[in-house]
């Protein structure tokens, strides 16, 4: 009997791990996952891990993830992973968003307020939207002015949290997190585009990318797919 149990365990064990895994960026985690489940209405399971990009890359190269989604530059040029080809999923967009107890913003120039006392950011060094943060800025002329004001946190969730919860006046992120959660917010302001670097969101394959991730990457080409990314601002 403990045998079979044994037997039983081992099978579903390795059925579990036959699901494909697909990482992203934390800031893409609610549009992935409404991707994912629509998917998985096909009875196709899908694994998902979220984080900043250290963390996706580190589980990346530590276990069998298929497929890599996020920004283009920094998977194919500081990401380290063995990446054999990619499709792109859209482009992201840097925005200012502000909570439902701070003063209105119109525009960039805004942050220049007395009354915008404290800003949220993503790490400037590693996020890929704090490092536009910090481009739009001193393309604006801003960062010397507001530089004092900058409270740096790890990924946009985190700023994202410290503005709805009116601990900061203003905060950068994404324009997906914003449409995520538009409900929440007072309101947000799209950043010109011009005043950073284009961010293009990829899906990545990687050599464990077997045919259960070619499936995935049809999906992703789909009009179903696409209407979802689009619809959160990619």
């Amino acid at each position: 009997m403990k045998k079979i149990f044994i037997l039983v365990l081992f099978t579903v064990v390795s059925l579990l791990a036959q699901d494909l895994k697909v990482a992203a960026g934390a800031g893409y985690k609610k549009v992935v996952l409404k991707v994912i489940n629509e998917y998985e209405k096909s009875g196709k399971k899908i694994d998902g891990f979220f984080g900043n990009m250290r963390q996706v890359t580190t589980q990346a190269n530590q276990t069998d993830i298929g497929l890599v989604i996020g920004d283009k530059n920094f998977l194919l040029k500081k990401s380290g992973l063995d990446i054999k080809e990619y499709i792109s999923i859209g482009e992201g967009k840097v925005v200012i968003a502000y909570g439902k107890k701070s003063a209105k913003i119109n525009s960039s120039k805004d942050l220049l307020s007395e009354n915008i006392k404290k800003i949220s950011m993503p790490q400037p060094k590693k996020a890929i939207y704090g490092i536009a943060g910090k481009q739009f800025l001193e393309n604006e002329n801003l960062y010397k002015n507001v530089k004092d004001k900058l409270y740096v946190v790890a990924t946009v969730p985190q700023s994202l949290t410290y503005i709805i919860t009116n601990e900061v006046d203003a905060g950068i992120i994404n324009l997906t997190a914003a449409l995520e959660n538009k409900e929440k917010l007072g309101g947000y302001v799209l950043v010109d585009e011009n005043s950073y670097s284009k961010i293009e969101i990829i899906a990545a394959k990687l050599p464990t990318c077997k045919q259960e991730c070619e499936d995935f990457i049809n999906f992703l080409n789909t009009k179903t797919a696409k209407d979802i990314f689009n619809s959160y601002g990619l």
